[in-house]
């Protein structure tokens, strides 16, 4: 495609089909990877969760700690 690289197309195609939930797929699959020790594909993954927050408008550092703890909650299935 025209001069996007494949993480970035990779993080638009996550916002189309995980919509709101793409940062949070994104963040999981670098943590399975770095769970699993594979560092080259987590740092991939947190490109692409870097891309997708920048898209979205939702940096970490624009979410209070409430908000950050609240979807990694999530994320791991606390928050029902």
């Amino acid at each position: 495609m025209s001069g996007e690289s494949d993480e970035h197309i990779l993080a638009r195609d996550m916002v189309d089909v995980h919509g709101a939930e793409a940062a949070t797929v994104a963040r999981e699959n670098a943590r399975a990877a770095a769970l699993a020790g594979q560092a080259m594909q987590a740092k991939s993954w947190i490109r692409v969760l870097g891309i997708i927050q920048r898209s979205s408008g939702q940096s970490s550092a624009a979410q209070s700690p409430d908000d950050i703890a609240h979807e990694n909650k999530k994320s791991i299935g606390m928050n029902q």
